[in-house]
């Protein structure tokens, strides 16, 4: 009974461990010479860039660890 209590709590616990995401919004956008866009996401403590054939979508998830 005890193991199957700590298998549990352990599956609840790894749950609510964070995940190494954010949401950001609202870039800034640049063309670039051959045509793509340049999408810059940024706030106080990440900044991300992502490159596009069209327009930057208005809200995009990152991985914390691949902040710039």
């Amino acid at each position: 009974m005890m193991k199957s209590m700590l298998a549990i709590s352990g599956l609840l616990f790894s749950q609510l461990a964070p995940a190494g995401q954010i949401t950001m919004t609202d870039p800034q956008q640049e063309k670039m010479e051959n045509g793509k866009t340049l999408c810059t996401y940024e706030n106080s403590q990440y900044v991300f860039t992502y490159v596009t054939k069209g327009q930057c979508p208005y809200a995009k998830t990152f991985d914390t660890q691949d902040s710039e």
